[in-house]
């Protein structure tokens, strides 16, 4: 089955794209609409609203899906609705079979998530067929990352390799998108070089979800934890600005910002200057001026608690820049 596009929905509406359809160029062919926080997605399109996907081409012609996470009238609002929609003035009917599958977490990959339709016609522009009540609200959209079906891409992460998606990558980072154009061969693997495995995993989920790693939601108990949880979250962070997904990169900047202390503040604030964190570098810079005895170690030049930060040049010159350190 030839590939027809992607369309990302996100904050309530259609991600911009290119005006021109995407042409599968064979009889047969799948579109997939991608919806990013669907939870917000739900909470801003009202029962009866409908969000249209991006149009491609299948057989000819030109389609596009219509996508309601409330139902199409009070009688659905309990449903997500998914429609077929024929976006071609004809002259004679077309005749379509089509499946609308959902695809989520693996325990959520049951029959009733798969709806094939019996040959159907279509008989002038704006005619639809689809699933009034193709799911529960219940479900949420989600993990098509564990299946690995239809997955066209691997990365290779320090020996442990990934299957993915390149629509969804390149819908959902413009670093991916520009990374994986040229990258055509189907059985092609992309090394990436500089990240963890375990960062990457995570950085695939969040993707794919709009989920969190489950650790950025915890509580530390002590300085330890909060050491440990602050290490982790500039890894994603660092992740996250590289592959320019930006509310990832929010949701670590305002976890980190609980996590300062004496012994976390000189990598955080490091990281902070490095990839443009005007707040949480304000906050790293608050707590050194409000600790008395921290702000007199930097002022007196006495690095010695903090030698292990990942770049003490760059602390040197970012508290010397703020008068916390005479150079």
């Amino acid at each position: 089955m030839a590939f027809a596009g992607a369309s990302l929905v996100a904050n309530g509406m259609l991600c911009a794209s290119t005006k021109s359809a995407v042409d599968s160029g064979a009889d047969s062919g799948y579109h997939m609409l991608v919806v990013e926080g669907y939870s917000r997605t739900k909470e801003t399109t009202p029962n009866g609203k409908w969000i249209g996907s991006r149009p491609f081409i299948v057989g000819g012609r030109r389609w596009t899906i219509d996508y309601s996470p409330n139902g199409d009238n009070s009688e659905d609002e309990e449903f997500i609705s998914v429609l077929l929609v024929l976006d071609d003035d004809i002259k004679q009917s077309v005749k379509v079979q089509y499946v609308l599958s959902f695809i989520d977490q693996p325990e959520l990959r049951v029959p009733k998530h798969i709806r094939q339709s019996e040959p159907v016609c279509f008989y002038k522009q704006c005619d639809v067929h689809g699933q009034f009540r193709f799911m529960k609200r219940e479900s949420h959209f989600g993990d098509l990352l564990l299946s690995k079906e239809g997955a066209d891409i691997t990365f290779e992460v320090g020996g442990d390799k990934f299957a993915a998606h390149r629509c969804v990558l390149a819908a959902r980072s413009a670093v991916f998108k520009a990374q994986l154009s040229g990258a055509k061969d189907k059985s092609s693997v992309v090394k990436i070089s500089d990240i963890k495995a375990d960062v990457f995993a995570g950085l695939l989920t969040f993707i794919y979800t709009d989920a969190v790693p489950e650790f950025v939601d915890m509580e530390a108990d002590d300085d330890d934890d909060e050491v440990i949880y602050a290490t982790r979250l500039l890894q994603f962070l660092e992740a996250a600005e590289r592959y320019d997904l930006q509310r990832l990169k929010s949701i670590c900047e305002e976890k980190l910002a609980g996590f300062i202390c004496a012994k976390t503040v000189a990598d955080i604030i490091v990281v902070a200057e490095q990839r443009q964190c005007c707040g949480l570098k304000k906050a790293c810079l608050e707590f050194i001026k409000a600790d008395p005895s921290l702000h007199a170690a930097f002022a007196a030049g006495g690095l010695g608690q903090i030698t292990g930060t990942r770049s003490p040049s760059l602390l040197k010159r970012l508290l010397s820049k703020f008068g916390l350190l005479k150079l």
